[in-house]
């Protein structure tokens, strides 16, 4: 009876720190007004209808270049800018524009406490992140010791 009643404290101890957790995310529907969600929404839109405008605008020989795996990202990324054409180039450099004036305009609605929510939410990532990476160097470390642990015990039964 006594382990049940552990075990049920800390089933309720867990959901409670794991409610905690789930309910430091604030989502962003409540952060934003629902004019700069549409603003949101339409940078995304935006952004789609450039990026197909842009591929559309490809030649098969520069979306067979987008498509080779022998070259590394970047390495693809610098052949292709150097087949493209004066339009081409002038197609991206209005996209980047138009996608920076939407950003600049966004930035301009936002709020003081809208900006301190958003700093704040993203220091919280930052920090949720930076402790995966410490568990899992925990992880490795632990795993480390675990196979120092299995050779001195191989090497002590080799020993008798």
């Amino acid at each position: 009876m006594k382990k049940i009643k552990v075990l049920f404290f800390l089933f309720v101890l867990s959901n409670l720190a794991l409610a905690r957790l789930v309910a430091q995310d604030i989502s962003p529907s409540e952060i934003y007004t629902p004019k700069q969600l549409e603003m949101i929404e339409s940078q995304r839109v935006l952004v789609k209808q450039n990026r197909d405008a842009f591929r559309n605008s490809l030649s098969e020989n520069q979306k067979n270049l987008l498509k080779d795996n022998s070259l590394s990202t970047k390495e693809r990324q610098q052949a292709l800018m150097k087949t493209l054409t004066a339009n081409q180039k002038e197609v991206l450099k209005g996209n980047r524009e138009s996608l920076r004036k939407l950003k600049n305009d966004f930035a301009k609605s936002l709020t003081d406490k809208q900006k301190t929510t958003l700093k704040q939410r993203k220091q919280n990532i930052k920090n949720r992140r930076e402790k995966m990476k410490d568990y899992q160097s925990g992880l490795d470390a632990r795993r480390d010791n675990l196979k120092q642990k299995k050779q001195n015990l191989r090497e002590r039964t080799k020993k008798n």
